[in-house]
């Protein structure tokens, strides 16, 4: 009896540890793209649909680069303009700001182009 006890909790502590990571993996996984701000966002005004509260949010729509240097046209919002010449790292949902020495080499050279 045992045995089968224990042979289901490890089963089912498998199946867990797997469903997690795949979670994790859907929600912060993907490709990593960078970026260099070389412009100010587009400005909009933006109403909340619950309070019917203002406020601003700044789109870009710039080319950025993979590791390898493959290019992709993305689009994002943020809540701040962005410093100009700031370089950032792109993930899905979620960018993080990041030292030009942290840029892989072939994008950094499709960045300066």
């Amino acid at each position: 009896m045992k045995k089968i006890f224990f042979g289901l909790a490890t089963v089912l502590l498998v199946i867990l540890i797997g469903s997690g990571y795949t979670w994790y993996k859907v929600n912060y996984g993907g490709t990593t793209y960078y970026v260099q701000i070389n412009k100010n966002g587009k400005e909009e005004e933006k109403i909340t649909s619950d309070s019917s509260a203002k406020y601003k949010q700044y789109a870009y729509d710039i080319d950025s680069y993979q590791k390898d240097g493959k290019v992709k046209r993305v689009d994002f919002n943020t809540d701040h303009n962005l410093r100009k010449e700031a370089y950032l790292k792109l993930k899905v949902n979620s960018t993080k700001e990041v030292k030009k020495s942290e840029v892989p080499k072939a994008a950094l050279e499709k960045l300066k182009e």
